[in-house]
């Protein structure tokens, strides 16, 4: 996942299954005990935390190891950060070496594999200050936790939580005369006072899909299904219903944006991923799907500003009340390393300080209700309707392969949005392919 919470394009399937396997058959060799060549002497205790760079969050737990240095004089925080997109390449690189990182900060949609593959150590509850699983779940917003949990044990806190809303420019709609749309039929009717044309060109389109990049693709369409009364998956990851009529019904819907409505024009997203985002920050696009509270401090730097406002994920009418999917980062504690019960303290640490995360690092949110319910978030703008969405929402499907999944289903509804494949074509075959991938 990248920063803002989505699968990384740059980073394939194929490639992550093999680091994995390289991690875990390190893992196997260092046996019962974990590290190679560390002092498990109480006054020498070193923790290696490996984390993407997020240069806010970053600056802010330079302080807080200080700070949890100072309190705990016997343990020394190795801090290292890198690239998102480079997180699991250092994470093989560091267990090759003998040297796995005690403390990592995986994306949510990367925890099921590498729990699958016996390299995440569960949550020390008392490490933690907890009684149990249910206390610390009373400590988030619902379903907070609910990614990051297997055979009814917790593997990860969550460093970041968020979800989709749809974002909106407020000077668009209202020079077209537009009230907001909150269904997706609304937006269908709404959208056709926004598209703005120079002879043949779109100059303005009334909403920006995100095509090109199929993570988000995925959770767009995740998100919709539920509001269409089905699943893609089942919640066990065992099987597949690409071809049920709930798919059916949001991937056309999405199609008729493109090819009835012609409301938005695949055109100007190019090839890039992420080109929806862009589109909006520059004025060409009334309405984006892709982006969460982190989103706003990008929009305030950008050619709108303060004109765009999220919005609650549309909903198709009469369906089920599902906001967008839930997505996020989750700090875990590796299964080998040698001192588990002081990284899990040093999480636990990091997860107390969730107001902090929120006020300093542009709304990034852990998914706690001190944070939720704080001042600092009650003068937040809008959080309202961020607390609200997240509370309707709930991760996607637990997959082990989720990557070459959300891929190949991205894909597959790029092709019937874009190119105006047979939908039930297209999704025969996606399901086949899918298949041979599911939990087992």
């Amino acid at each position: 996942m990248d920063p803002r919470g989505v699968t990384s394009p740059q980073r394939t399937g194929i490639d992550r299954r093999r680091l994995l396997q390289a991690a875990g058959a390190t893992g196997l060799a260092l046996g019962v005990g974990g590290r190679l060549n560390r002092s498990t002497a109480a006054q020498d205790v070193t923790l290696t935390f490996l984390r993407h760079e997020h240069p806010p969050a970053n600056a802010l737990e330079k302080e807080l190891i200080q700070q949890f240095q100072e309190e705990n004089p016997g343990i020394k925080i190795d801090f290292v950060t890198v690239p998102d997109v480079d997180l699991f390449t250092k994470f093989q690189a560091m267990s090759v070496a003998g040297t796995p990182p005690d403390i990592v900060n995986f994306g949510s949609t990367d925890i099921p594999a590498v729990w699958q593959r016996g390299l995440l150590a569960p949550v020390d509850l008392g490490a933690v200050g907890a009684s149990s699983l249910e206390d610390v779940e009373g400590r988030y917003l619902p379903n907070a936790l609910s990614g990051y949990v297997f055979d009814e044990q917790l593997y990860a806190l969550p460093s970041e939580l968020s979800d989709y809303v749809m974002w909106v420019n407020t000077q668009m709609l209202e020079t077209a005369g537009v009230e907001v749309p909150r269904t997706w039929e609304e937006l269908s009717t709404a959208g056709q006072k926004l598209m703005i044309r120079s002879g043949d060109q779109v100059t303005q389109e009334a909403i920006a899909l995100p095509l090109n990049f199929p993570g988000t693709q995925f959770l767009v369409l995740d998100a919709m299904v539920r509001q269409a009364g089905g699943q893609i998956f089942s919640d066990d990851g065992r099987e597949a219903f690409l071809t049920s009529d709930p798919v059916m019904k949001a991937v056309t819907t999405l199609a008729g944006f493109v090819q009835t409505d012609k409301i938005t024009d695949p055109g100007l997203n190019g090839t890039t991923a992420g080109a929806d985002r862009d589109l909006f920050e520059n004025g060409v696009a009334a309405m984006m799907l892709t982006g969460g509270s982190w989103y706003r401090g990008t929009l305030l730097e950008s050619k709108i500003g303060e004109a765009a406002i999220p919005v609650p994920f549309p909903r198709f009418e009469g369906g089920p009340d599902v906001a967008g999917d839930l997505y996020g980062y989750g700090l875990t504690v590796s299964a080998n390393s040698a001192h588990p019960a002081e990284a899990w303290k040093f999480v636990g640490m990091l997860a107390s300080h969730g107001t902090e995360y929120f006020d300093q690092a542009d709304g990034l949110f852990i998914g706690d209700k001190v944070t939720a319910e704080s001042d600092v978030a009650a003068e937040y703008p809008h959080w309202s309707t961020f607390q609200d969405e997240l509370g309707k929402g709930q991760y996607p499907p637990l997959l082990y392969q989720f990557n070459e999944i959300g891929d190949i289903v991205g894909r597959t509804a790029d092709a019937i949005i874009r190119s105006g494949e047979d939908p039930k074509a297209a999704l025969e075959a996606a399901q086949a392919q899918v298949t041979p991938l599911l939990n087992s």
